[in-house]
Protein backbone atom coordinates (compact mmCIF):
# COMPACT_ATOMS: atom_id res chain seq x y z
CA UNK A 1 0.00 0.00 0.00
CA UNK A 2 0.87 3.37 -0.65
CA UNK A 3 0.60 6.05 1.92
CA UNK A 4 0.07 9.92 1.16
CA UNK A 5 3.45 11.21 1.64
CA UNK A 6 1.52 14.76 2.69
CA UNK A 7 0.47 12.97 5.62
CA UNK A 8 3.80 12.37 7.60
CA UNK A 9 5.54 15.66 9.29
CA UNK A 10 8.53 16.40 11.31
CA UNK A 11 7.07 15.39 14.71
CA UNK A 12 3.35 14.18 13.84
CA UNK A 13 0.99 12.60 10.99
CA UNK A 14 -1.46 14.91 10.13
CA UNK A 15 -4.27 14.54 7.85
CA UNK A 16 -7.93 14.30 6.42
CA UNK A 17 -10.14 11.51 8.17
CA UNK A 18 -11.56 9.68 5.60
CA UNK A 19 -9.46 10.62 2.92
CA UNK A 20 -5.42 10.80 3.76
CA UNK A 21 -6.08 8.82 6.91
CA UNK A 22 -8.34 6.08 6.18
CA UNK A 23 -8.48 2.57 8.79
CA UNK A 24 -6.32 1.22 5.72
CA UNK A 25 -3.59 3.73 6.24
CA UNK A 26 -3.95 3.88 9.61
CA UNK A 27 -3.74 0.02 10.13
CA UNK A 28 -0.35 0.15 7.92
CA UNK A 29 1.29 2.59 10.14
CA UNK A 30 0.53 0.63 13.11
CA UNK A 31 1.62 -1.84 11.72
CA UNK A 32 5.32 -0.24 10.46
CA UNK A 33 5.10 1.07 14.19
CA UNK A 34 4.86 -1.54 16.00
CA UNK A 35 7.03 -3.47 13.71
CA UNK A 36 9.61 -1.16 14.56
CA UNK A 37 9.38 -1.26 18.25
CA UNK A 38 9.76 -4.66 18.14
CA UNK A 39 12.79 -4.69 15.82
CA UNK A 40 14.03 -2.27 18.76
CA UNK A 41 13.22 -4.34 21.51
CA UNK A 42 14.48 -7.43 20.09
CA UNK A 43 17.75 -5.67 19.04
CA UNK A 44 18.23 -4.34 23.09
CA UNK A 45 17.76 -7.57 24.43
CA UNK A 46 14.50 -6.64 26.21
CA UNK A 47 11.80 -9.23 26.82
CA UNK A 48 8.14 -9.25 26.15
CA UNK A 49 6.18 -7.14 23.27
CA UNK A 50 6.09 -3.78 22.89
CA UNK A 51 3.66 -1.68 24.75
CA UNK A 52 1.86 1.16 23.29
CA UNK A 53 -1.52 3.32 24.88
CA UNK A 54 -4.07 4.30 22.30
CA UNK A 55 -5.64 7.96 23.10
CA UNK A 56 -8.69 9.57 21.12
CA UNK A 57 -10.28 12.56 21.48
CA UNK A 58 -13.95 13.44 20.82
CA UNK A 59 -13.98 13.50 16.78
CA UNK A 60 -16.35 11.34 15.41
CA UNK A 61 -13.07 9.74 13.41
CA UNK A 62 -11.49 8.55 16.84
CA UNK A 63 -12.83 5.11 17.13
CA UNK A 64 -12.43 3.97 13.53
CA UNK A 65 -9.02 5.29 13.94
CA UNK A 66 -7.88 4.28 16.99
CA UNK A 67 -9.13 0.79 16.22
CA UNK A 68 -7.43 0.21 13.35
CA UNK A 69 -4.20 1.84 14.84
CA UNK A 70 -4.88 -1.19 17.79
CA UNK A 71 -5.09 -3.33 14.72
CA UNK A 72 -2.79 -2.64 13.26
CA UNK A 73 0.07 -3.03 16.31
CA UNK A 74 -1.45 -6.34 17.70
CA UNK A 75 -0.43 -7.49 14.32
CA UNK A 76 3.12 -6.66 14.32
CA UNK A 77 2.68 -8.35 17.83
CA UNK A 78 2.67 -5.51 20.14
CA UNK A 79 0.59 -4.95 23.16
CA UNK A 80 -2.16 -2.27 23.02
Amino acid sequence: MNLPAEIFRAYDIRGIAGKTLSAAVVREIGRALGTLARERALSGRESGAPTFAVGLDGRLSGPELSAALMDGLNAAGADV
